[in-house]
């Protein structure tokens, strides 16, 4: 990439019970025809900002910021409770039950990265009030089939427990965790 550049996600991170359910539902998708590896290049997340960094120092220091959200958010229990998709990406996805503590781990993040002098790697999308929480199962799927792999998943499906108990930082095109840090504030008090 130019001038060593990439882009930085910000992300949750499941206990591996949860990581192993996310799989199975991946593998109903890959028995229904779709491409899909065997494991993705990431942990099954929930994206909650983004920036663009350059490796060394500067990826670091967002490593750092994300280290120090970590430190003032508790973990969050949550429930993988929804089968959505977003038609034009061809994207296919598990969403959690509404979570305040979650909302408020995601406006954290985002704008600590801005704070930080980093403008959100995914414009608009990431901001609080426009973010959709989601952990993407198969992208790039042919429009007429989207529905019906919804539908087929929506049969088979279970909600799933999806504790947070840390952050991830990830790099789009990379593989595996840059930096993996628990969540250890303390509970919200709501």
């Amino acid at each position: 990439m130019p001038g060593g550049a990439v882009t930085a996600v910000v992300c949750t991170a499941f206990d591996e019970t949860t990581d192993e359910a996310v799989y199975a539902v991946r593998e109903w998708l890959r028995h229904a025809g779709i491409p899909l590896p065997p494991r993705p290049p990431h942990r099954p997340h929930l994206t909650l900002a983004a920036a663009r960094v350059r490796r060394g120092p500067e990826l670091e220091s967002l490593c750092t910021v994300a280290a120090s959200i970590a430190a003032r958010h508790a973990p969050v229990p949550l429930v993988l409770n929804e089968v959505g998709r977003f038609g034009r990406a061809g994207a296919l996805w598990l969403g959690p039950a509404a979570s305040p503590a979650l909302r408020a781990l995601q406006r954290t993040a985002y704008s600590a990265l801005v704070q930080a002098g980093w403008p959100p790697a995914f414009g608009e999308r990431s901001a609080p009030d426009q973010w959709v929480p989601h952990c993407t199962l198969a992208t790039r799927v042919a429009k007429p089939l989207l529905r019906e792999l919804q539908d087929l998943v929506r049969a088979r499906f279970a909600p799933i427990p999806a504790p947070v108990e840390a952050l991830a930082v990830i790099l789009v095109g990379g593989r595996g965790d840059v930096r993996h840090v628990p969540l250890t504030g303390a509970a919200d008090p709501q």
